[in-house]
């Protein structure tokens, strides 16, 4: 999800990372950060999804750093997850 976000929503590495998360066991439950808006979370429900909610952000869907390196101006961009201990390093 955190790579979507980046490749298909052009978000820079913090947003990506910060960005709700869900994971789906069992066919069609769905298990997703609260914070992803309750419009969205009745459509899954009306999709056949029940929804179980894990708070704003929650361990139970990972946690990731990254590094990015601009191509054109070859920027380093970095961003870690709240979700977890940890920090980006580039240089």
């Amino acid at each position: 999800q955190m790579i979507m976000n980046m490749v298909d929503f052009g978000a820079d590495p913090q947003a990506a990372i910060e960005a709700p998360r869900f994971k789906v066991a069992d066919g069609t439950r769905m298990q997703i950060e609260s914070r992803v808006s309750q419009e969205v979370r009745n459509e899954l429900t009306k999709r056949g999804h029940k929804i179980e909610l894990m708070g704003d952000f929650s361990a139970g869907v990972g946690g990731g750093q990254s590094v990015m390196i601009d191509p054109v101006t070859q920027s380093r961009l970095g961003g870690a997850d709240p979700r977890r201990d940890g920090y980006a390093l580039a240089y």
